[in-house]
């Protein structure tokens, strides 16, 4: 033990020990409070201190909660410590409020945010990091690109069609995005599941609600912390293609299996000892003509590296309480455009920069009278070079033989038959300029709440004013050349022909680089939104007769919210709540919400949205706690209500709206050329006065249990949803074409969901100290269509009704035609027949007629592209001080689209995943021979279908607490280091690592888009 001070007037002698879940504690910090006399507990969890009878001794360990005891006349005195974390356990955080967790009977998850910023502490955004962390909940990934979240998001499954299914976000209870909240302001996450949970935000509900809290002060002595992190990062997985000289082989071989069809094709076949030149050139100019490029290794780094530097402040006294916070974040490019200098004085590179601030303080004016001001917001700068698609053409899309990036004299290679898509992608990133975008959000909440024990014990009285600017600001540097072409000069090689292509010169001069220009920074009035909200709430609690816990909540809000000069849109929200609990036994919770939206037409604006949940906490009856000790909790619980969802496409449908102009042709010899002098009127949108939000009764049923002193836990949950009255637009509809205009939208869809939870959590503390621990989950949620506006006598393998939302269809193969006899005997096509050839898949007739046609034979196969299945695994251990945590997590049930380019343009592109293709010396294999210019009646009808299943090695990590006595000798109170790595394996059929192809990027689903990227971090937390 160490003593800090030992004098002390009156003392006497207190010893005691400190324990942890039945284990010494050492190095645990005794103080007699309000001196600075203290000691540290041995390694057994010893203590002994001089303290006054009057005085109080205050225990502290870092991870658990401090306590405070007063000596009075005891000699010994042994303190049982709580870990951190655990009253945050006992409190969730719900709809405009919290409640005990015992007392619980929705289906609510969440997590801590030092939990989470542990596990992904790498990532660069929220919505990355909630994937796999959080029951329920299905993220899936389309994009990397930097400052740009490409993140979809599923709360149990998807049950519309309309805004993709994505679930409301509130951070601190209003309305915002997660983009760009910094992690280390996150005290915890919230996500509510069922109607119970959902039914106070009423229309809004139907989605899931995700809810964020941000970190308060405490009080006590200022406690300043600072958090360092590095980040290296480099591609997950990408396509793979062949060289230049195996890719040839196999056009070569394409060609000779067509030219019986397609003679043209004969042109473009290179006898070998043109395709030995692609791997043996001669001399330095036939590696031009001839070149064997490596597209990844020319425009992608091995690694780049990202920041994040984070400093807060916490603490408070009587008076006020704060938590103040700073932080800079910044990520950078894999694309790596400073390999080749342009000398032109810039970068073009995708890169995000952003400084967070926030600072939360409470006020207690009076004993009854808190005020709370929270300001946050952050400064982003976002830097793209010109068109993504360009960029990453160099991965998907450009052959390895086209041309050579940029030339030793710094000419820029170009193909002879430059289009599109084959654009040379280190001209993209460095010499056509770059957009700056600058986004500055200011977020303002006023919080006034006031105890009202006056007028009833247990009442209170809170009111909010939440005010939010955002805006971005759009600046160019434009660099193209005097004609408005590329700025620079290319080598191009027609054969063994050199063509040097320039732009043209300035008043027939010759070309010289044209100086480019920096655009003013602009804010346009599209990219300036504004928020406000106001809400006046009346909470009770109480319990009487020490069995009885009643609360209730009466909200009032209204929110308004515009984007530049739009008229605002508005919205009404009167919600209320009532608890009952008796004796911690039984439970029952009753809500909901009447809301108003302007999105609809008179006597459609407002609706009540009400459920009902309760629960039974069988553990807590006698016959339980008496006779079986082994259980700590078994609970039941269910819930049934109805939520709404009016985030519908469109504002003012319920409208019709009529246009002018044109007029009817009377006499070519008289007046007004022969027209009416009258104007045309007619109604150009046909409006629907009946249209309202969604609707969607939810139930759940749940169990919950913990066994052997919490030892082993267990949740599983029952959930079902029945949405109604979606929206159907007006061009997916089936109407007759007599019809004469587009219909309009209307209230017709029904979808059904049916899915389970599934977690299962174990911990485990040896004698020796080394604590284990673990937990898995898993989610199935299937959704169905239940009506959607088919026509009546459609096919039943061709409506909508019957499958998911988003089902693929396509022919459906049979086997391989390996012989001319079977194609005799396959089944006739529409178009292309005679051109078939053995190596093609013969198909079904579905439909029975006799041929083959895609418009009425093609059936459902496969899954939805979102993933009907997920689960996750975690598993940790810790020993003085170190920790190692594992994460892996996997999807199931998802197909995805992936066209790959192969030989687009008559280039010899061909990637890995097509060689596996039929021949008579490979008869097991599976694939279709790629074509290369004839592409008549090739049937391999799902090539282009990858299942989209994966299992990740999501998380890593190794950190070790420095020892007390060590930070002490450092002047501070903590100190951890930490290594992690995120996403580091991919376990998956398809070609490149993204979940989904992203709305960024265009024509994502075969040109790619920003790489998935895998993570490697090193960093440090420190408190003072």
């Amino acid at each position: 033990m160490i003593l800090f001070c030992i004098t002390v007037s009156n003392a006497q002698t207190v010893s005691g020990k400190v324990t942890a879940d039945g284990l010494p504690v050492p190095g645990a910090t005794i103080l007699v409070k309000g001196t600075t006399i203290g000691v540290f507990t041995d390694f057994d969890g010893n203590y002994s201190i001089k303290a006054d009878t009057k005085s109080t001794l205050v225990f502290s360990y870092m991870g658990y909660e401090t306590q405070e005891v007063l000596v009075s006349s005891r000699n010994q005195i042994n303190v049982t410590l709580k870990q951190e974390g655990q009253e945050l356990d006992e409190v969730v955080v719900v709809g405009y409020g919290t409640q005990k967790k015992e007392s619980v009977v929705g289906a609510i998850t969440q997590i801590k945010g030092e939990e989470l910023m542990e596990r992904t502490s790498g990532v660069a955004n929220v919505e990355e990091a909630l994937q796999g962390n959080l029951p329920g909940v299905t993220a899936i990934q389309g994009s990397g690109i930097p400052g740009q979240s490409d993140v979809q998001i599923f709360i149990r499954g998807q049950s519309t069609w309309n805004n993709s299914g994505q679930p409301l976000i509130l951070v601190d209870g209003v309305k915002r995005s997660m983009s760009d909240v910094d992690m280390n302001e996150i005290e915890g996450i919230s996500v509510l599941k069922d109607a119970s949970a959902t039914a106070v935000f009423g229309v809004e509900g139907a989605n899931g609600v995700i809810l964020i809290t941000t970190k308060r002060g405490k009080t006590g002595k200022a406690q300043l912390s600072l958090s360092v992190n590095t980040t290296y990062k480099t591609v997950s997985k990408l396509p793979n293609k062949l060289d230049a000289y195996d890719a040839v082989l196999e056009a070569n071989k394409s060609i000779m299996r067509e030219v019986m069809y397609s003679p043209d094709s004969w042109d473009d076949y290179r006898p070998m000892g043109i395709v030995n030149k692609y791997r043996n050139p001669l001399t330095e100019e036939e590696s031009y003509i001839y070149p064997n490029i490596n597209w990844e290794d020319e425009i992608l780094k091995d690694f780049a590296q990202d920041t994040r530097v984070n400093l807060s402040v916490r603490g408070g006294s009587k008076g006020a309480k704060y938590f103040g916070s700073l932080s800079y974040q910044t990520v950078n490019d894999i694309f790596d455009g400073s390999k080749y200098d342009s000398g032109k004085g810039y970068l073009g590179e995708y890169k995000y920069d952003r400084f967070n601030y926030r600072t939360n303080i409470d006020f207690d004016i009076t004993k009854s009278t808190e005020f709370s001001v929270n300001l946050s917001g952050y400064l982003g700068t976002q830097e793209t070079p010109s068109n993504l698609n360009t960029v990453v053409n160099g991965i998907y899309e450009i052959a390895p033989n086209l041309y050579t990036p940029v030339y030793p004299d710094g000419l820029y290679g170009q193909f002879v038959n430059d289009v599109f898509g084959i654009t040379n992608p280190i001209v993209s990133l460095t010499n056509t300029g770059y957009n700056t975008s600058r986004r500055f959000q200011v977020n303002s909440d006023f919080i006034l709440k006031q105890k009202l024990d006056f007028v009833t014990k247990g009442l209170s009285f809170k009111g909010r004013f939440s005010l939010d600017n955002n805006m971005t600001s759009n600046q160019s540097l434009t660099d193209n050349g005097a004609d408005g072409l590329e700025n620079v000069v290319y080598r191009v090689y027609d054969g063994d022909k050199e063509l040097i292509l320039s732009p043209n010169g300035v008043n027939d001069f010759d070309f010289v680089v044209f100086p480019w220009t920096l655009d003013p920074s602009t804010i346009n009035d599209g990219t300036r939104s504004r928020q406000m909200v106001y809400d006046f709430s009346l909470n009770y609690n109480r319990k009487f007769a020490k069995k009885h816990d009643v609360s209730a909540l009466f909200l009032f809000r209204r929110q308004q919210y515009a984007i530049g000069n739009q008229f605002p849109t508005f919205r009404e929200d009167w919600v209320g709540r009532v608890t009952y609990n008796y004796d911690s036994r039984y439970f029952l919770d009753v809500n909901g919400a009447y809301n108003g939206s302007e999105r609809f037409g008179p006597g459609y604006r407002f609706d009540l949205f009400p459920s009902v949940a309760a629960g039974w906490m069988m553990s807590n009856e006698s016959f339980i706690k008496k006779n079986v000790n082994w259980i700590n909790k078994l609970k039941f619980r269910g819930s049934y209500g109805l939520v709404g969802d009016d985030k519908l496409p469109g504002r003012w449908n319920y409208l019709g709206q009529w246009a002018s102009g044109g007029s009817t042709f009377l006499n070519p010899n008289k007046y007004h050329n022969g027209r009416s002098p009258y104007t045309f009127y007619k109604e150009d949108v046909v409006g629907n006065p009946d249209l309202q939000w969604e609707t969607a009764i939810k139930y759940n049923f749940g169990a919950e249990l913990s066994l052997f002193n919490n030892m082993i836990t267990a949740e599983f949950d029952y959930f079902g949803e029945n949405r109604d009255n979606i929206l159907i637009r007006g061009s997916q509809r089936s109407v007759p074409e007599f019809y004469g205009n587009t219909p309009p939208d209307f209230n017709g869809g029904k979808v059904e969901v049916r899915g389970f939870e599934l977690v299962i959590g174990g911990k485990y503390k040896f004698s020796n100290g080394i604590d284990i621990w673990g937990n898995y989950s898993f989610t199935q949620a299937k959704d169905v269509v239940l009506e959607r506006d088919d026509p009546e006598f459609r096919p039943f393998y061709q409506k909508n009704e019957g499958y998911p939302i988003g089902q693929n269809r396509s022919a459906i193969p049979t086997n391989i035609l390996t012989s001319w006899d079977d194609i005799y005997m396959s089944t006739p096509q529409i178009s292309g027949q005679e051109y078939r050839r053995p190596g093609y898949y013969d198909v079904v007739d579905f439909d029975g007629d006799g041929t083959y046609n895609s418009a009425y034979d093609n059936a459902p196969f496969g899954q939805p592209i979102r993933p009907q299945r997920n689960w996750n695994v975690n598993l940790g251990a810790g020993y003085k001080g170190f920790n190692i945590m594992a994460q892996f997590y996997g999807t199931q049930n998802s197909l995805r689209r992936f066209g790959d380019r192969t030989f687009t343009n008559q280039t010899d592109l061909i990637f890995e995943q097509d060689i596996d293709y039929w021949t008579k010396e490979n008869p097991g294999n599976t694939d279709t021979m790629p074509t290369w210019k004839f592409s008549q009646a090739a049937t391999n009808p799902r090539n282009n279908y990858y299942d989209s299943s994966v299992v990740r090695f999501k998380t890593l990590q190794l950190s070790y607490d420095i020892p007390k006595t060590i930070c002490e000798k450092l002047g501070v109170s903590s100190f951890k280091v930490f290594a992690n790595g995120n996403n580091l394996y991919l376990w998956s059929d398809l070609p490149d690592d993204r979940e989904f192809n992203g709305n960024i990027t265009a024509d994502s689903d075969f040109r790619g888009d920003y790489p998935t990227l895998k993570r490697f971090n090193f960093g440090f937390n420190m408190n003072f």
